[in-house]
């Protein structure tokens, strides 16, 4: 990547927030000075303490993907894997811990090893929707009741959009 891809996003999404947001500033720069200056502080010190974090997640998760053996990917998660793969993929999904810079590479990665597109769908949608992680957040703002309903109705979620992508792929 070039240092135009780098300064502006590498696609038209990237690059519509990115302009957005200078223009945003622009706004704010001649309209609210001190709301300017006090977003872009604020932004810069969260950017600074989640920099390290952020890079240490995406070593690790890079380091994950490329010591997973392809066989072991093919065996779980590959085209004669079936629903089995899906459900396997979908739970998998469902556990990974982290933010997308952690999760989304070690996703890729399966799906570099030969992953079945209904699998990296179902850890998708599992991730997503699941989102294991997010329980004991959920029992600080809910009732445990709230929270094991969301589980009980998000645990298909990630199998039926495998089984739709294998459908549909197959």
């Amino acid at each position: 990547m070039n240092w135009f891809g780098i300064l502006l996003g590498k696609g038209w999404a990237q690059r519509i927030i990115i302009f957005g947001t200078i223009i945003l500033y622009l706004y704010l720069g001649v309209t609210k000075p001190e709301v300017a200056k006090k977003g872009i502080t604020g932004a810069g010190k969260t950017f600074v303490s989640l920099f390290t974090l952020i890079f240490a997640a995406l070593l690790i998760s890079r380091a994950i993907g490329l010591l997973l053996p392809m066989e072991t990917v093919m065996e779980w998660f590959g085209e004669d894997t079936g629903i089995k793969g899906i459900i396997r993929g979908g739970l998998l999904g469902g556990v990974l811990q982290g933010g997308p810079y952690a999760v989304y590479p070690i996703i890729k990665s399966i799906a570099d090893k030969g992953a079945h597109i209904s699998v990296v769908m179902a850890m998708l949608m599992g991730y997503g929707a699941i989102g294991l992680a997010r329980v004991a957040y959920g029992l600080v703002f809910f009732d445990a009741k709230i929270v094991g309903l969301r589980l009980l109705l998000a645990i298909p979620v990630p199998i039926v959009a495998g089984i739709l992508v294998y459908l549909l792929y197959d």
